[in-house]
């Protein structure tokens, strides 16, 4: 095992769909770490000076809040984490980064046509067209595991749900009219 796969788990590919593990020394260890520096300096300051500082308390809930969302993530999704991609018999969901909304979007198999995946790879937009009504277009910036989230998803839909990847042409292949 390399050094940054023990910090940055590979993503794990079960029969559900994509995962990306969640790592405990960064979700557990390294917030412990953070508020035991500051109760031990916390305690410093209060021994020479004879006051408690409150600005610690600010630095511990600092540390405390990723430990605490990482919590809920694993109690919401499992001890996998929150999945890439994730079909089951009823929806597929894509993960989104994490500045954008929910952070996940559910698109329901049921009345779904087909899947067009669109882009260059790292810049994909996936569109899920519907038998009745608007597309579904989602952009989920899936760098490295690109490649992996397009094969899992040619191989796990379901038979009756097509999926298309449209490349843009090339400067040349433009040129010569391919």
């Amino acid at each position: 095992m390399r050094w940054w796969q023990m910090l940055f788990p590979p993503v794990v590919e079960t029969p559900q769909g994509l995962f990306r593990p969640s790592n405990a020394v960064l979700d557990i260890w390294l917030p412990v770490l953070g508020c035991l520096v500051v109760a031990a300096v916390t305690y410093r300051q209060y021994l020479s000076s004879g006051r408690f500082n409150y600005f610690s308390l600010m630095y511990v809930g600092l540390f405390l809040a990723p430990a605490i969302a990482g919590w809920r993530q694993r109690r919401r999704f499992g001890p996998m984490g929150r999945p890439l991609v994730r079909i089951d018999d009823t929806e597929v969901l894509l993960s989104l980064p994490m500045n954008v909304g929910p952070g996940h979007v559910q698109v329901p198999l049921a009345g779904l046509r087909k899947l067009v995946i669109k882009g260059t790879p790292g810049q994909r937009s996936y569109v899920f067209e519907r038998h009745a009504g608007e597309p579904t277009e989602v952009r989920p910036g899936f760098t490295r595991d690109d490649a992996r989230v397009v094969d899992f998803l040619r191989r796990a839909m379901p038979a009756n749900i097509p999926v298309e990847v449209h490349e843009p042409p090339t400067f040349l292949g433009a040129i010569r009219g391919d």
